[in-house]
């Protein structure tokens, strides 16, 4: 099972050294975000508050962009089914769960990929880290998990229900966009009206930033342990759900 998995796991790793325009984009949609918006606004957030925007944006658009990249991982299934290859190896002696598995790992690793390249970027641009290197990298990386995890699950439990990769990339972007723009990743949460604050305190990804925010800047709306437990349940939860959709599909 183990080289089965690693197979899947191998191709899914291959795929993406062949596709250079994912590749370029990994890096160069974050350089966009974090030198052009958070270069522009800077000035203005300092007057604010006593960090400067591109510390506090850059744990935001890590999440976004996992988030992101996690759940588009889920197209590499709609592709395979589209092109007959998802078949054959369902038809193959390689258990369902090997499959499921050796993607989810793959999607995983280039979502944590994309999220350490935007980290390597905001120092680059001046992020400080409030708490030590080891404490604040290791933080970080468990969230950069889960959070890949939870999303990961989800792309493939929608992509286990498509049938074209327009319509996942619709589906995917109708349920990933609100969660972004209520996460906090662009501005505080304390700033918006008291009518969105429901939606930010149900939204998972609004965890997943705080936990990043409190690991790397030492700031934080919700617990630490709230923000952990929400993602290790929500991780859980979409695990089983991505699971089942897969072993159905």
């Amino acid at each position: 099972m183990i080289g089965d998995i690693y197979a899947i796991y191998l191709r899914e790793m291959i795929r993406l050294k062949r596709s250079k325009v994912r590749l370029i984009t990994t890096i160069v949609m974050p350089l966009l975000w974090l030198g052009i918006i958070g270069n522009a606004f800077n000035s203005a957030f300092q007057s604010s508050m006593k960090i400067d925007f591109i510390s506090f944006l850059t744990p935001g658009i890590m999440v976004m962009t996992m988030a992101f990249t996690g759940t588009i991982s889920g197209i590499t299934t709609v592709f395979d089914r589209e092109f007959g290859f998802l078949k054959e190896m369902l038809v193959a002696p390689v258990k369902r769960e090997s499959v499921l598995i050796g993607k989810m790992l793959g999607g995983v690793t280039q979502s944590i990929f994309q999220g350490v390249v935007i980290l390597i970027l905001g120092l680059l641009m001046g992020m400080k880290l409030v708490n030590s290197p080891i404490t604040a990298i290791s933080g970080m990386l468990l969230t950069m998990f889960l959070v890949s995890m939870a999303f990961v699950s989800l792309g493939l439990a929608v992509a286990s229900k498509m049938s074209s990769m327009e319509g996942f990339q619709m589906v995917m972007n109708f349920l990933i966009q609100p969660m972004v723009f209520l996460s906090g990743a662009f501005y505080p949460v304390k700033s918006l009206p008291s009518w969105l604050k429901w939606g930010v305190k149900v939204n998972p990804l609004t965890y997943g930033v705080d936990a990043m925010r409190y690991f790397s800047l030492g700031m934080n709306e919700f617990s630490i342990w709230l923000d952990l437990s929400v993602l290790v349940a929500f991780s859980f939860i979409l695990i089983a759900i991505g699971s089942y959709a897969f072993r159905k599909s």
